[in-house]
């Protein structure tokens, strides 16, 4: 039995729109596992293996499946295979068993080697060693291509050492193999604000409200964005609706701030 100690799930939060009033969420779903190519249940085909994963602090089951599946969707396979009752509520510690077939093996296997150096890029990129975290990164995406996770993070970090147009390369693939991602449209709307592509950038944010309505950040960001872009109805409109979810934070005072020079400048 061979084991890969590895670190913990980390949220870190990164602000990279202008003036640092916009956050985005690392995801990272990483933890410690034990990889074992045995194929010795009964109700599994001949050849089946499996990796043991331990979840990690704030680890979904849809997390899980993205790393080691390439499908988040694959989620409730995961639930089905280790009898729980409760798929959205799994214990951090708890030990899940993940089945591969012959064919998914050899992916699963080369995702499962690249979580390590995507775990160590998670830990740089959380103490701001920027470089070190890219090249971490690019090793884990080296290995696995199709590692959605590192591909995130990576432009995450590109965006955070002010390289917008190499990190917009990875945010148009990403949200081009899933549209309705709104973590992925509101970088990619970070990565066009940074390029100073602010007509671009409103669309992007807009695609994420018409999603999830109440994202405050991307109500933020289409505002600003609208008024970058020279569009001051829409932007005075924007910050209204924006304060409309959200009027007591830091954000709120500097919604008040864009919304009244606007509105003295249109007077």
């Amino acid at each position: 039995m061979h084991r890969t100690g590895m670190k913990n799930t980390k949220r870190v939060s990164v602000a990279i729109l202008a003036a640092g009033l916009l956050g985005l969420m690392l995801m990272a779903g990483c933890a410690k596992k034990v990889t074992t190519p045995v194929g010795d249940e009964p109700h599994k085909p001949a050849g089946s293996q499996f990796i043991d994963h331990t979840v990690a602090d704030g680890e979904s089951l849809a997390q899980v499946a993205d790393n080691y599946y390439g499908d988040p969707s694959l989620a409730d396979r995961i639930a089905r295979d280790n009898k729980l009752s409760d798929p959205d509520r799994v214990i951090p510690g708890s030990v899940l068993r993940l089945w591969f077939n012959k064919n998914e093996w050899e992916s699963a296997r080369k995702r499962s080697a690249a979580l390590v150096p995507y775990n160590k890029g998670v830990d740089l990129l959380g103490n701001e060693r920027l470089a070190e975290a890219e090249k971490q990164f690019r090793l884990a995406l080296e290995t696995a291509p199709d590692l959605v996770a590192a591909k995130y993070n990576l432009a995450l970090v590109l965006l955070k050492r002010g390289k917008a147009d190499q990190a917009l390369v990875h945010l148009e693939e990403l949200t081009a193999l899933r549209p309705g991602d709104t973590d992925f449209l509101f970088a990619r709307g970070n990565a066009l604000f940074q390029s100073t592509r602010f007509d671009d950038a409103a669309v992007q944010f807009q695609a994420a409200l018409d999603i999830d309505p109440g994202l405050k950040r991307a109500a933020f960001g289409l505002a600003r964005s609208l008024q970058e872009g020279q569009h001051p109805e829409q932007a005075i409109a924007a910050w209204q609706h924006y304060l409309e979810l959200d009027g007591t934070s830091s954000w709120a005072a500097a919604a008040r701030r864009h919304l009244k020079t606007l509105q003295d400048e249109g007077d």
